[in-house]
């Protein structure tokens, strides 16, 4: 087969591909993208020395005092690829009896699995992380507790160990759907909205965002197969029980503090954002191949800017 390359981009499918995104994956609302046009670089991390007490008193005539050098680490990156591909058969095709076209429907799939695996990358790296501070909630402080437990003020009182951890108060609290159910039901929750409308029936997100002080409150509904391919399938939530209350970016750039990025390589074409639709003919299996491809790394940056409640609920 001959080498398979940017000439048999599928410029639709790639388009679709960029619009169409599983609104139940949240990774990037943590580990927002952040382009580059390099496979691999390295990227600057500046410490803490504008935070450091100085002498800054200069007498009459002398030399004002002077800082000391720039102590500046740098951290690397390196965009692995990420590909997954589907044959849709001439059989497949002339039986084909959906709304919506083969390609469409594979591309989906496709931008799917690629997303679903991210997710799961970027959960690991913060959950397993040693470097992130956290507790582990057990019996009565678990927000599923609703007499002993206080959610509000648990979440309240880690503030100030992300604004020391980061120099930035945490603007993001993210919470898994087993956590969410609990919190839109318990007592002092619900309490602080006694007197305002509830159009649901519960308080919506954007409410919730105030009440625990955060511009982002994001559940998160992903799922995946714990099983095997091939066994019976057994759904389960990517985020668990968990909570994390965190600073993220409102955008990416330069001179930020952010938990963590996904460095997406733009692959020489800038404009699909680095994510690439291929269709080309497999005539030995008489069928067109549509492979989805795109190149990212997700690195934790700044562990102080997130913390952890594991096994928020029961």
């Amino acid at each position: 087969m001959s080498e398979i390359s940017t000439a048999n981009l599928d410029q639709f499918l790639t388009n679709y591909s960029i619009v169409y995104r599983n609104q139940d994956f949240v990774a990037s609302r943590l580990f927002p993208d952040f382009s580059t046009p390099r496979q691999h670089g390295r990227y600057p991390i500046f410490g803490f020395e504008r935070f450091k007490a100085y002498n800054t008193e200069r007498a009459p005539g002398s030399e004002a005092n002077e800082l000391p050098a720039w102590r500046m680490l740098n951290a690397e990156y390196y965009c692995d690829g990420k590909a997954q591909k589907q044959l849709i058969s001439d059989e497949l095709r002339s039986e084909w009896a959906l709304g919506v076209g083969p390609e469409v429907f594979t591309t989906e799939t496709l931008a799917d699995i690629i997303d679903k695996q991210r997710e799961i990358v970027v959960f690991n790296l913060i959950m397993n992380s040693g470097s992130i501070p956290s507790s582990t909630l057990s019996g009565t402080s678990q927000w599923s507790d609703f007499q002993n437990s206080d959610p509000v003020g648990a979440v309240t009182a880690q503030r100030s160990t992300i604004l020391l951890g980061c120099t930035k108060e945490p603007n993001t609290l993210l919470v898994g759907y087993p956590v969410w159910l609990q919190l839109i039901n318990h007592p002092i929750v619900v309490d602080r909205f006694k007197s305002t409308a509830m159009p649901l029936g519960y308080p919506s997100d954007q409410q919730l965002a105030g009440l625990f002080n955060v511009d982002n409150f994001v559940v998160a509904r992903s799922l995946y197969d714990t099983t095997v391919q091939g066994a019976a399938t057994s759904l389960n939530y990517i985020w668990g029980k968990n909570a994390i209350l965190a600073y993220v970016p409102p955008s990416s750039g330069q001179m930020i503090v952010t938990l963590g990025q996904t460095f997406r390589w733009l692959y020489g074409v800038p404009q699909n954002g680095g994510m690439l639709v291929k269709r080309y003919r497999v005539e030995e299996r008489s069928g067109d191949m549509i492979e989805y491809q795109t190149y990212y790394n997700c690195q934790l940056v700044v562990p102080g800017a997130a913390y952890i409640f594991k096994n928020a609920v029961a």
